[in-house]
């Protein structure tokens, strides 16, 4: 019997911007499915990317690192933007420390995010 995945990833295109929404817990494979969706934009040269993270009840470390991954391969890959929003306290930590702020800036909500991506 398969098992329902408890996260849900989707993505929008609003302009130029990629916009992803997370809900759910964010595990491995979450972060894997991260990565595969946010590289089919990549390939097609998307460069600002909003990662909405308001609906993920937790963030694990397999995740974390694909989200950096994929905060370094947007940023110095590309030359683009990564904002982040709808982070917890405890993620906006966890994001500071492994170093995803080198690369992404840190909205409230991902309204604002949409005017910061464009700056």
């Amino acid at each position: 019997m398969l098992k329902k995945k408890d996260f849900s990833i989707k993505i929008e295109v609003h302009g130029e911007v990629v916009v992803v929404y997370t809900q759910g817990p964010l595990t491995e494979d979450a972060g894997n499915e991260l990565m595969s969706e946010v590289s089919k934009k990549l390939s097609e040269n998307f460069t600002r990317y909003i990662f909405d993270f308001g609906h993920a009840l937790t963030i694990s470390s397999p995740s974390v690192a694909a989200i950096l991954d994929l905060a370094e391969k947007i940023v110095d890959g590309k030359g683009g933007r990564l904002v982040v929003s709808g982070l917890t306290d405890l993620n906006m930590k966890v994001f500071e420390m492994v170093g995803i702020f080198l690369y992404a800036e840190s909205c409230l909500t991902t309204k604002e995010a949409e005017i910061q991506v464009l700056l």
